[in-house]
Formats: C-alpha cells, sequence, structure tokens
C-alpha cells in the first residue's frame, strides 16, 4: 500500500506546517487519512465518497487546496490501471507545489502501487 502511506504522510505534513487547521480542514485531513482502511477492504470508492462529503467548493484556503492535491493523487489510478509513470510524474509537480506553500514532502516517495 505504498500510494496509501503517501497520502497519509502528505496529510500529516499539511497538518503540521499549516497549524492550526479549521475544523473543516481537520475534518477532510481525517477523511484523506482513512485511505488505507477503505484499501484494506478493497472499498476505495468509499473513501472518494468521504473525501468528496469533507470537501467544499469552491477552494477556500491553501490548506484546501493542498489537501484537494492530496486527494487528487489518491484519485488518479482509481478508474483504470495503475499507472506508476503518471503517478510519478504527478507526485514530483506535488513536490514542487507544496514546497512553495511551506510544505515540506520527500522528493522521493515510493508511488508504484497501492
Amino acid at each position: 500500500m505504498a500510494l496509501c502511506q503517501v497520502v497519509i504522510q502528505m496529510a500529516d505534513a499539511v497538518a503540521a506546517a499549516r497549524a492550526p487547521l479549521t475544523s473543516r480542514e481537520q475534518r477532510l485531513i481525517d477523511a484523506i487519512k482513512q485511505i488505507s482502511h477503505f484499501s484494506d477492504m478493497n472499498r476505495l470508492e468509499l473513501w472518494e465518497n468521504a473525501v468528496n462529503a469533507a470537501s467544499w467548493h469552491p477552494v477556500e484556503t491553501v490548506t484546501q487546496e493542498l489537501l484537494e492535491e492530496i486527494v487528487m493523487l489518491g484519485l488518479c489510478n482509481f478508474y483504470q490501471k495503475f499507472n506508476v509513470s503518471r503517478t510519478r510524474e504527478y507526485y514530483a509537480r506535488l513536490v514542487q507545489f507544496f514546497a512553495q506553500h511551506g510544505v515540506t514532502i520527500p522528493e522521493c516517495a515510493d508511488v508504484t502501487d497501492w
């Protein structure tokens, strides 16, 4: 479950760097961090439902924008075969984007499978 762990680590990094969080931001982080639970059940569509229920639009804060990017990383392989190169490229873009907003995530992460 490499990608699931990366998603959780990213959510933790945002929580630490962007504190204090609003209650809405914390709810989205809590939903994001459930990805491993739903993956273990082979029910990732329920994770998608959970993060969609916790999200709000339009994006109102930088923190929410960062969290939405984590969600998109988690979703990028949902409805097709897992694409390692696309996932790595997306993650590499996020490293730079997150750094611009004061959130450090590892430059290299195992995003080769769930």
